[in-house]
């Protein structure tokens, strides 16, 4: 069943995701790459320099999946952009189910007041790496080029990847595709439904609150069919491997810890999946 999803990693200690302005570009332009992959609507995002928020609209599933493949992402461009090998191994990316109208609306101000939260001193529309100033806004970029009249070369160039995009894809004179490109600010008009109920949200301090309710739902837990799409994707990435089967002991004693941070499962799920002893799984986790 779809619905709404908070998605929140958790910040970097000793290190930025996002450390220059060609960075968070980078940032933005993945995730235009990565919602064309998944069927998810995405409401709002904001980048930080070391994490980063999303609200979605899709199933539990493919909101996750979306997660992680931009989670995967911002870890290559890490390693390739400065020898970073770690990544973004070991960060957690929570999701929470927004199950209110006023959950929805507070979590959509949450993330978008997070660079003011943070100390930045912008008012949340004025910062660049956000999808803050699309709603309520009928301005129109003055300067825009069509990803799909450019050249293959400068294309790749842009993106860093050869995936097709559809023709409404534009990008301003900094290489970013425009976030108006991907991100559907008519629903967050309707949540609000008038601005000024928009801009009361923006200049209420909802972050306790929200952090409160994110604690909470964020247990979402998956079914063992939604765990079991994913597994060989953990299973090939953490230990190039491509089944089960071929993990030893040790290895199946890993996979329940990161079945346990990645998925939320409980022991006996975690259980019924690895084919081990609650017992041993129980010790583990």
């Amino acid at each position: 069943m779809k619905g709404y999803y908070h998605i929140s990693s958790h910040g970097l200690e000793k290190n930025d995701i996002f450390k220059k302005k060609e960075d968070f570009v980078a940032g933005m332009n993945d995730i235009a790459i990565c919602v064309l992959g998944f069927d998810v609507i995405i409401l709002c995002f904001c980048l930080m320099s070391n994490h980063f928020h999303f609200v979605l609209y899709g199933t539990l599933s493919e909101c996750r999946r979306f997660s992680e493949e931009y989670k995967r992402r911002c870890a290559m461009r890490m390693k390739l952009a400065g020898g970073e090998v770690q990544g973004m191994r070991g960060v957690e990316v929570q999701i929470a189910l927004v199950d209110s109208q006023e959950y929805l609306e507070n979590v959509i101000a949450y993330v978008l007041r997070n660079p003011l939260a943070a100390g930045i001193l912008l008012l949340p529309y004025h910062y660049p790496w956000s999808s803050a100033a699309l709603y309520f806004n009928d301005r129109v970029h003055q300067t825009w080029e069509s990803l799909n009249e450019m050249s293959e070369r400068k294309r790749f160039r842009i993106l860093k990847s050869r995936v097709p995009v559809p023709d409404s894809y534009l990008v301003d004179g900094q290489g970013m595709i425009l976030p108006s490109c991907y991100v559907d600010s008519k629903a967050v008009e309707q949540v609000f439904r008038h601005p000024s109920r928009f801009m009361m949200s923006l200049a209420r301090k909802v972050e306790n609150d929200v952090e409160i309710q994110f604690g909470v739902a964020g247990q979402v837990s998956m079914t063992d069919q939604e765990i079991m799409t994913q597994l060989g994707d953990l299973i090939r990435n953490e230990f190039r491997k491509e089944s089960l089967s071929e993990l030893s002991m040790e290895q199946r004693i890993r996979l329940c810890l990161l079945m346990k941070r990645n998925f939320r499962a409980g022991i006996k799920q975690i259980a019924r999946i690895t084919r081990l002893d609650p017992e041993t799984v129980a010790k583990v986790v």
